[in-house]
């Protein structure tokens, strides 16, 4: 299973585990994974999984789409176990467990290209099981994940 590390200052430590062949990332609550963050486009990419393979397409983000520092310009790029993503200032890196399968980068787009001929060809189903990642006082839908920033309260020692 595939999933994201943030290790930004705002989000490090947080996860993303992904559950869906395909996620969409950005600032808008529409995306599958939601990240409140002023240097996160609206709609900023989306991350295509199959297995062990992972490709990242930036489409058209105002402060870049990065993998370990080269920025896709509305293109695609694998990202592979150990890179980093940036989504505008926001990090992550990817995590996968091993797997015995060989990863190519035509598997994961031809993957892609049957998974969009099927959502073509079939009703839409109004469930979605994508995570959600909250805090227990939040009330978040349950469609998406949303990451928000960590508190300046929580990480300042208490006065006594």
């Amino acid at each position: 299973m595939a999933k994201l590390i943030f290790t930004d200052e705002q989000f490090g430590g947080r996860a993303y585990e992904f559950t869906l062949p395909k996620t969409t990332v950005g600032r808008g609550d529409h995306n599958t994974l939601t990240i409140r963050d002023n240097a996160v486009s609206e709609t900023h990419c989306e991350i295509l999984v199959f297995g062990p393979e992972v490709i990242v397409r930036d489409l058209g983000s105002s402060n870049g789409t990065f993998v370990n520092g080269v920025r896709l310009h509305n293109q695609q790029r694998p990202l592979l176990a150990g890179q980093v993503v940036k989504f505008g200032s926001v990090t992550a890196q990817l995590e996968l467990e091993e797997s015995s399968d060989t990863a190519t980068d035509e598997t994961a787009i031809h993957f892609y290209s049957e998974y969009l001929r099927e959502q073509h060809h079939e009703p839409k189903s109004p469930a979605n099981p994508a995570m959600t990642v909250q805090s227990a006082s939040e009330s978040i839908p349950s469609h998406h994940t949303l990451l928000l920033p960590r508190s300046a309260e929580t990480n300042r020692p208490r006065a006594t």
